[in-house]
């Protein structure tokens, strides 16, 4: 099976995240708003930021395992939830999220 991400936004799209532009485009090139999407990313300072800026769900992935979920006191756009693996991604759809095929 193949999977094609449409649009695919490489690092020329301007304005750069951490601004909500990114994902707003793609909100509207689906014709969704962005709290119907999820917003995954292993930055807080560019990826969550984006991600909330945009009204989006996010999650977290902390792959090296580097931020206590304490950590996240001292961040001003906290992300919904965090994941520690690609897998850890997956689970978390299945628990929050009315995946539809």
């Amino acid at each position: 099976m193949e999977i094609v991400f449409s649009p695919a936004l490489s690092r020329e799209f301007r304005p750069y995240k951490p601004d909500p532009a990114p994902l707003l485009h793609i909100c509207s090139s689906w014709n969704i708003q962005p709290n119907e999407v999820k917003m995954e990313g292993d930055s807080l300072k560019d990826d969550i930021a984006c991600g909330k800026r945009a009204g989006a769900f996010t999650s977290f992935l902390d792959q090296s395992g580097r931020y206590e979920d304490s950590q996240f006191d001292f961040v001003d756009l906290k992300p919904d939830l965090k994941a520690s693996s690609l897998s850890g991604i997956f689970h978390l759809l299945e628990a929050h999220f009315d995946l539809i095929p």
